[in-house]
């Protein structure tokens, strides 16, 4: 059986009375009081401040990871830059990458155009053949309109957090170009403004999303398949400065390339709530091991 398989991818401080100027060297402020509204371990609150007093707060709330949506790791700093696993979690973490005879890959940066609206948990199963049947019409983008936000400048932008993966052509990893043409692309990068029902209010937290179609690299070999685009969708309001664009488009290429897993690490680029913006040394280490083993799946 042929096997095709379509992945994505407050705090209150309390000062005690104002002493009075004869009194002042006799008199000593009381300790600032920040109330514990959870803490960090299972979400537990302690039942006291920092100030030894009781906390008024109730025991049930939740804990929080202040910016980050997933409680990430910190590096030893002095533990070896080793790769993380760069699998696909939907396939047990079996390996994905391009093989030699697709380079170099073509990358198409659309004038900013948005595609439809619909749920970001529904684009990996649908986006890539809406867009490749998009391709297929002679006026293939005819009714779609720039993203809000988008200006010609956020190319530039997202090219250059592409390029971020150039120096591994010197390594003979993989090479790449880009492309006016996208009917000719194995990359497609569109914009929106937000990415509808993600997994915050609005879908505001989701700076990028990319969905690629694999294929069981034994039926790559045995049949001629025509393969289809990688679309990689960056929102304009996440991504609101030049750097934020940059390294949302970097680290959606590292998607792009294979990388299917997040790193576990704030410190990497390809951590999944990212908080950097250019590869880190385990970033590097990671696509040198990929691109040097057998992958299960081809892109």
């Amino acid at each position: 059986m042929k096997k095709i398989i379509v992945l994505f991818i407050c705090s209150v401080v309390v000062f005690g009375p104002i002493a009075e100027p004869a009194n002042a060297q006799n008199r000593k402020l009381p300790r600032a009081g920040f109330p514990v509204l959870a803490s960090p371990n299972n979400g537990n609150p302690s039942s006291s401040n920092d100030s030894g007093a009781s906390s008024p707060w109730p025991n049930s709330l939740p804990s929080s990871y202040g910016m980050h949506l997933s409680p990430g790791l910190d590096r030893n700093r002095n533990a070896p830059i080793e790769h993380y696993n760069p699998g696909e979690p939907e396939q047990n973490m079996a390996l994905v990458r391009w093989e030699k005879k697709s380079m170099p890959l073509l990358i198409w940066i659309s004038p900013g155009y948005k595609l439809p609206d619909i749920p970001l948990s529904e684009l990996k199963k649908t986006r890539v053949d809406f867009v490749t049947n998009l391709l297929q019409n002679a006026d293939s983008f005819a009714g779609i309109t720039p993203a809000p936000g988008w200006t010609p400048a956020i190319n530039d932008q997202v090219a250059a957090g592409i390029e971020q993966w150039r120096q591994f052509e010197n390594e003979g990893l993989f090479n790449f170009a880009f492309t006016d043409d996208p009917h000719n692309a194995h990359i497609c990068v569109f914009f929106t403004d937000v990415f509808r029902d993600g997994n915050a209010p609005g879908g505001i937290a989701i700076g990028g999303n990319t969905c690629a179609q694999m294929y069981p690299i034994s039926l790559a070999h045995s049949m001629n398949i025509h393969q289809k685009p990688v679309i990689i969708e960056l929102s304009t309001l996440v991504n609101n400065t030049p750097q934020k664009m940059i390294g949302a488009s970097a680290h959606e290429f590292g998607h792009a390339l294979g990388i299917k897993a997040h790193s576990p690490y704030r410190s990497d680029l390809m951590y999944e709530d990212r908080v950097v913006d250019s590869l880190s040394e385990a970033d590097k280490a990671t696509i040198r091991w990929l691109y040097h083993q057998q992958p299960a799946f081809v892109l």
